[in-house]
């Protein structure tokens, strides 16, 4: 197992990211989500872009999980746009990152062939490199594992694909989870949909080798509206 993948395991991640139409988009305040994050005991972060990516290495010492989101114009459950190409998947490893997350689905825009030759070029390209494989389904992640490229199979994508979007709830996929660890040999990162304490007990209690977790720590205006919400709910019933 590659040594930065073994500093992850039975850790915490948490996701520095902001767009920007956010009040905290710009790499000097995901630096210091993620120093407040190192603070706290994590084990490692994730962030998007070069930029962030490059800023967050210079300033914690923690690993780094880099993606690259390209959104397009198209319907977001078709689209691919973790680190999607080779292009992007090299700005964001030659900005520092200790591992490469991107996009393993497989959609109608691109083949299980497509994606396979995608993973290969990185693995030549920079060999030293571990890869996250953000995926939704089980069918994904025993495919994705039995090309020998990647590290760790993460969860990321489940409920936001066309082939998932009926397993959306409010909380983790719980039994994605075990199935890619019945299924495959992979370490597992838990992410998507963790919110409470609770959550995070039922991904470990399946088997998530690593969790990540994102909008419950690092996304105020969701973590607002999300308690906002549960007001209006009680106030009116």
């Amino acid at each position: 197992m590659n040594e930065t993948v073994k500093k992850l395991m039975k850790g915490v991640i948490i996701s520095c990211q902001a767009y920007e139409s956010t009040p905290l988009y710009g790499s000097e305040y995901m630096v210091a989500m993620a120093k407040s994050a190192e603070m706290g005991g994590a084990n490692g972060i994730r962030a998007c872009w070069p930029q962030d990516v490059k800023a967050i290495k210079e300033n914690t010492t923690l690993p780094v999980i880099g993606i690259f989101k390209d959104f397009g114009d198209g319907d977001p459950l078709d689209d691919i746009f973790i680190t999607p190409t080779l292009e992007k998947a090299s700005a964001i490893v030659e900005a520092g990152c200790d591992v490469l997350a991107l996009d393993c689905t497989i959609r109608k825009k691109r083949s299980f062939e497509e994606l396979k030759r995608l993973l290969m070029e990185i693995k030549e390209k920079y060999p030293y490199i571990p890869i996250m494989a953000d995926l939704a389904t089980l069918d994904e992640a025993v495919k994705v594992a039995k090309t020998g490229y990647v590290d760790i199979i993460s969860t990321t994508l489940s409920g936001y694909t066309r082939d998932s979007m009926n397993k959306y709830s409010d909380g983790p996929d719980v039994q994605l989870i075990r199935d890619i660890k019945k299924y495959t040999s992979l370490p597992v990162n838990a992410e998507g949909r963790i919110w409470e304490l609770g959550d995070l007990e039922l991904v470990i209690e399946a088997g998530a080798d690593i969790v990540s977790i994102g909008s419950a720590v690092t996304r105020p205006q969701l973590i607002t509206e999300r308690f906002v919400k549960g007001n209006h709910k009680y106030r009116n019933s």
